[in-house]
C-alpha cells in the first residue's frame, strides 16, 4: 500500500525527472510519460489516493493512461529515503528505459529474496513538490 499523501510531487529516476513530454501532439490520444534529461524543467505530478487500489497519478493536467489508472507504490528502503517502485494492479512495474525514452510498464523477473531487490531503472524517487 502507498505511504504517499495527496498533492503535488516530483518523480525522478536517479537524477532524471519523469514527466509527460513538454512537446506533445494535440490529439486526444493518451500521452506518454518520459525520462527527461537532467536539469529539465520538472512538472509536478498530482497524486490522489484511490483507496485500496493505490493512487491516481496525473501530470500536465491529465492522468496516466486512457482513463485514470490506479498505481500502487511500494517503498524500497534499501534504495534510500523516498524511493519507491510503481506498479499496476496486475504486477507490472514502471521502468525507465533511458533518458528521453518513454517509461515502460512491464513485468520484472526478480530473484525470490526477501525483501525483493529491484533494478535501478525500476526505482523512483517521489518527493513532495
Amino acid at each position: 500500500m502507498s505511504t504517499l499523501t495527496s498533492g503535488p510531487h516530483f518523480i525522478r529516476n536517479s537524477v532524471f525527472p519523469i514527466s509527460r513530454g513538454h512537446i506533445e501532439d494535440k490529439s486526444l490520444n493518451p500521452k506518454g510519460v518520459f525520462t527527461l534529461p537532467k536539469g529539465s524543467e520538472e512538472r509536478p505530478w498530482h497524486i490522489e489516493p484511490a483507496g485500496v487500489h493505490g493512487s491516481v497519478f496525473s501530470n500536465g493536467g491529465a492522468p496516466t493512461g486512457e482513463t485514470p489508472t490506479a498505481w500502487k507504490t511500494e517503498p524500497v528502503a534499501s534504495a534510500g529515503k523516498n524511493s519507491y517502485v510503481i506498479r499496476d494492479l496486475h504486477g507490472k512495474f514502471w521502468v525507465s528505459t533511458g533518458v528521453e525514452n518513454q517509461i515502460e510498464v512491464k513485468t520484472l523477473i526478480l530473484n525470490p529474496v526477501d525483501p525483493p531487490r529491484y533494478p535501478a531503472e525500476a526505482i523512483f524517487e517521489i518527493v513532495k513538490a
